[in-house]
């Protein structure tokens, strides 16, 4: 009973690798780019002892040019290099 429950632990962390929809990996992506960060306010809507970054972010103030806090942030082509680092074939791409 203890492997089945460790089996089904270990197939639950898997799941971010096996995401295949834009909608995740882009999830994916933005929570990888936040948990990166080195600092105690990386988004507008993250809380440093209690209060909202707001105006000062990391992301507001453009101090790390590569911090993705929306899905707008995150271009086609990071989704593309995603899915070839995950070796999922893209639903776009007919040839290789």
């Amino acid at each position: 009973m203890t492997r089945a429950i460790a089996f089904a632990a270990a197939l639950l962390l898997a799941l971010p690798a096996a995401a295949q929809r834009d909608e995740d990996i882009v999830r994916l992506i933005v929570d990888d780019s936040i948990a990166r960060f080195n600092g105690p306010c990386p988004c507008p809507y993250s809380y440093d002892r209690g209060a909202q970054c707001a105006d000062k972010s990391a992301y507001t103030r453009r101090l790390d040019p590569w911090l993705k806090c929306y899905p707008r942030d995150v271009h086609w082509r990071d989704v593309e290099m995603y899915r070839d680092r995950m070796g999922f074939q893209s639903p776009y791409r007919r040839y290789r």
